[in-house]
């Protein structure tokens, strides 16, 4: 499976570097929401684009890390619980212990 993937980065990585190779003297207007930038070199708003594609990819898996850990970390609780629960079970004394002594079948 990491063949496949680091093959189709590869891919991609230069599928991009080609595009902005052949598109280098080409220059776009570009608006961001009510902001116009006129005469953006292609290949530096490809770049621009490229890094905040990554850092909110970065910011996403940060925050799914930090939800993953709160939930490792409220399992770990419920099994330390669980684990006293359990011991204070087994401590508990036998009941009618006594009783099964004193009757014994004929």
């Amino acid at each position: 499976m990491w063949f496949v993937r680091s093959f189709l980065i590869l891919a991609g990585v230069v599928a991009i570097l080609w595009l902005g190779m052949e598109n280098a003297d080409q220059t776009v207007d570009f608006t961001f929401f009510t902001k116009v930038y006129p005469g953006l070199q292609l290949t530096f708003l490809m770049m621009i684009v490229f890094v905040a594609g990554m850092v909110f990819s970065f910011l996403i898996s940060v925050i799914n890390e930090l939800a993953l850990r709160r939930q490792l970390t409220q399992a770990r609780r419920e099994l330390v619980r669980m684990d006293r629960e359990l011991a204070a079970l087994r401590s508990l004394p036998l009941e009618d212990t006594d009783a099964l002594k004193t009757t014994t079948p004929l």
